[in-house]
């Protein structure tokens, strides 16, 4: 048997906000999974404004101070 991890839901709100940010910087790894997760975090500052605050509203991260 294989373990693998359960993807993690994320919300629309954030899928339409990241979605280009996703296939720019992580597209080799299935969406929604922690891999995902983990380069989308490792991306950082480089993500758009748009998808940082749709992260922040849904408590993915910290809001930025700008």
């Amino acid at each position: 048997m294989i373990a693998t991890s359960p993807a993690i839901a994320v919300s629309s709100k954030v899928r339409e906000a990241c979605g280009a940010d996703y296939k720019r910087f992580c597209p080799k790894y299935e969406p929604n999974s922690t891999k995902a997760r983990q380069c989308m975090r490792s991306v950082g500052k480089r993500l758009s404004v748009g998808c940082i605050d749709a992260l922040a509203d849904a408590g993915e991260i910290r809001r930025p101070k700008r």
